[in-house]
C-alpha cells in the first residue's frame, strides 16, 4: 500500500482515536457484509492494514499543522479504503488467487465435470476446457477450445461468459452446444434451452433460442444465423452417436479424423456435398464405404492403413 507523503506525521491519541472511529464509520456506512458481491473482502484486514501504515510514520515535533495532518490522514485512509473497496476482487486475486485449471480430451474421448457453481460441461474428442477452481467476483468466465456442450445454473447476477476462439458467447442459464476447432475455419453455437448472446469482432450480438444456430465465418468475419436446427442430433456424440444431418462434407470428414484418428483428403470437386446419415456404432471401412456412395465415388485406403483419399462425380 502506497504511503502518502502528506501523512509523515504522528497522530496524537486523542486525533488517533477520532480518525479510527472515521475509519470505522466508512466502513459501516459500506456494510460489506451485506454486499452480495463481497465474498471474501476482509474488512477488518483492510483497516489494519491502513492503520499499521499510519503507526509506522515517523513522529514529528510540531504541534502547529497538527489538526490539518489528522484530517488529511483521514482523507487517505477513506480514499485508499474506497479505492480497495472497488477493486477488491484484484485485491483478492493477489491476496488469495485462484487455481486454474484445465481439462483435455483425446480424439475419441468424450468427457464431463461440474463447475464450482453447479455448471455441468461435456467435453468432445479432441477438445481442451479452461477453467477457474472456483468463480469470484460478477461473472463467470471460461475458455473452450473444440466442442463442448454446457449446462449452465443460473445466476442472473453472474453472466457466465464462454470464450471460444474469436466468439465471446454469455449467457445466465441455459444449455448450448459451442463448436470450435481450431483446424476448423468457424465457430458454432447451437442452443437447446433459453438464450444466449453470440459477439464476434465487428458484428452485432446476435441472441439465439431454442433450436437457432450461429455460425462465424473466421475467414471473413461474418456471422450467418439458421433456425429449425435439429440440436439433439448435433448433439449425441455426449452419448457415442455419431449422427450428422445436412452436415457439409468437410465437416463430417473432421469429425471421422477425430473419432478414428485418421487424416482423410477429399477432391476439390466434392466440397459442396453435405452428408445425412447415423454412423452410430459403424466402423470406420464402413462409414467411409457409405460416404462414398452419398458421393458417388470411392475412398482409397492409404499403404500406411491410417489415410484415405476421398474421390466422387459430387452431389
Amino acid at each position: 500500500m502506497r504511503k502518502f507523503t502528506f501523512l509523515r506525521k504522528k497522530i496524537e491519541a486523542k486525533d488517533r482515536a477520532l480518525q479510527e472511529n472515521l475509519v470505522q464509520k466508512y466502513f459501516d456506512e459500506l456494510d460489506l457484509t451485506k454486499q452480495t458481491d463481497a465474498t471474501g473482502f476482509d474488512n477488518d484486514a483492510v483497516y489494519n492494514r491502513i492503520t499499521q501504515q499510519i503507526d509506522a510514520m515517523p513522529a514529528e515535533k510540531s504541534n502547529n499543522k497538527k489538526k490539518w495532518i489528522a484530517a488529511a490522514s483521514v482523507i487517505a485512509v477513506l480514499a485508499t479504503a474506497g479505492v480497495l473497496y472497488q477493486k477488491k476482487n484484484q485485491v483478492m486475486d493477489v491476496v488469495s488467487p485462484i487455481a486454474q485449471k484445465q481439462l483435455v480430451t483425446a480424439g475419441s474421448q468424450v468427457a464431463n465435470l461440474t463447475l464450482s457453481d453447479g455448471t455441468k460441461v461435456w467435453l468432445n474428442g479432441g477438445s481442451k476446457l479452461s477453467y477457474p477452481e472456483t468463480f469470484r467476483g460478477d461473472k463467470r468466465e471460461v475458455t473452450i477450445t473444440g466442442e463442448a456442450f454446457l449446462e449452465v445454473t443460473h445466476n442472473d447476477k453472474m453472466p457466465f461468459i464462454v470464450h471460444s476462439g474469436k466468439v465471446r458467447t454469455q449467457v445466465l442459464g441455459t444449455s448450448f452446444n459451442i463448436k470450435a476447432y481450431p483446424n476448423e475455419n468457424f465457430v458454432k453455437v447451437d442452443v437447446a434451452t433459453g438464450k444466449v448472446g453470440v459477439m464476434a469482432p465487428a458484428q452485432k450480438t446476435v441472441f439465439l433460442t431454442p433450436q437457432q444456430e450461429a455460425v462465424l465465418d473466421n475467414k471473413n468475419g461474418k456471422v450467418t444465423t439458421a433456425a429449425n436446427v435439429d440440436v439433439n442430433a448435433l448433439t449425441g456424440w455426449r452419448d457415442g452417436s455419431f449422427i450428422v444431418k445436412n452436415m457439409p462434407l468437410a465437416e463430417v470428414l473432421n469429425v471421422i479424423q477425430r473419432r478414428f484418428g485418421v487424416l482423410i483428403k477429399a477432391d476439390n470437386n466434392l466440397s459442396q456435398c453435405s452428408i445425412t446419415a447415423n454412423f452410430t456404432n459403424v466402423s470406420l471401412q464402413n462409414v467411409m464405404k457409405i460416404i462414398s456412395k452419398l458421393v458417388k465415388g470411392r475412398a482409397i485406403q492409404g499403404a500406411d492403413g491410417s489415410s484415405y483419399q476421398l474421390k466422387g462425380k459430387g452431389c
